[in-house]
C-alpha cells in the first residue's frame, strides 16, 4: 500500500509501522486536518451557526463555530457508515460529488511537433487545468480530529478504491464533499427549524 488517503497519511504510517504505542495514540492523539472550501459556502456555514445562536441562545451554552459545524457533519456521517451502507452506493454518490464540488478541467491545447528534420504536424494535446484557483475564493479551515476518526476515513476510502474507477479523493476532500451538500439543502430548503434543531440538539450531545 502506498496510496495516501490523506495529508496525514495515517493509514501508510500504521501499515509500516511508523506509529508508536499503537493502542494509545489510537485513542488519545489528535491531528489537524485542512479542509478547502468555496468561499460563499464557508460564509453560508457561518451564518448559518450564527441563526443558531440568535434562535437558541438559551441552548447554546458553549462556544461553536463552523469547524464544529464540519465535525459534527464528518462525525455523522461516518455513523451512518457504521450502521450499513453498501460501497457501491457511497462511491457512486462520492464519483458524481467529486464531480460537483471538484471538477477536472481539461484544457485542449495543439502543439507543432516535428516529425522529421523536413516533416512538422499538429497533435492535439489534452492536459489538466491545476490553475483551479484563477477564479473562485477559497477558504481554509483547520479542524482538529482524533487520529482514530481520520484513520476511519482513509479506511473507508481504501475500501472504496474498487468501486471508484480510479477517481481519487481524500479524506479532506471527503469532509469538504458532506459539508458542501449540506449547505446546498440550507440553501435550496432554508433554515428549516427541523434541521436547526437537529445539529443543535447532535452538537449539545457531543
Amino acid at each position: 500500500m502506498r496510496k495516501s488517503f490523506s495529508g496525514l497519511d495515517i493509514l501508510n504510517g500504521r501499515m509500516t509501522g511508523a506509529y508508536k504505542g499503537f493502542f494509545q495514540s489510537f485513542f488519545s492523539s489528535k491531528k489537524y486536518i485542512s479542509i478547502k472550501l468555496p468561499y460563499y459556502d464557508y460564509l453560508r456555514g457561518q451564518v448559518f451557526i450564527q441563526d443558531l445562536k440568535d434562535n437558541y441562545p438559551e441552548a447554546i451554552t458553549s462556544y461553536i463555530d463552523i469547524g464544529h459545524l464540519i465535525e459534527l457533519l464528518y462525525k455523522d456521517f461516518l455513523n451512518q457508515i457504521k450502521r450499513g451502507v453498501k460501497n457501491e452506493d457511497v462511491a457512486i454518490y462520492l464519483k458524481q460529488s467529486m464531480e460537483k464540488y471538484f471538477p477536472v478541467k481539461v484544457v485542449e491545447k495543439r502543439v507543432f511537433k516535428q516529425v522529421n528534420h523536413h516533416l512538422f504536424k499538429y497533435e492535439e494535446m489534452a492536459e489538466m487545468d491545476e490553475d483551479e484557483e484563477n477564479e473562485e475564493k477559497f477558504a481554509y479551515i483547520e479542524i482538529r480530529y482524533s487520529e482514530k476518526v481520520i484513520l476511519r476515513g482513509e479506511i473507508l476510502l481504501y475500501d472504496l478504491t474498487p468501486f471508484l474507477d480510479n477517481t481519487t479523493i481524500t479524506v479532506e476532500q471527503l469532509i469538504s464533499i458532506i459539508y458542501l451538500d449540506f449547505i446546498k439543502r440550507v440553501q435550496e430548503h432554508g433554515n428549516s427549524v427541523t434541521v436547526q434543531q437537529t445539529i443543535l440538539k447532535k452538537l449539545q450531545s457531543k
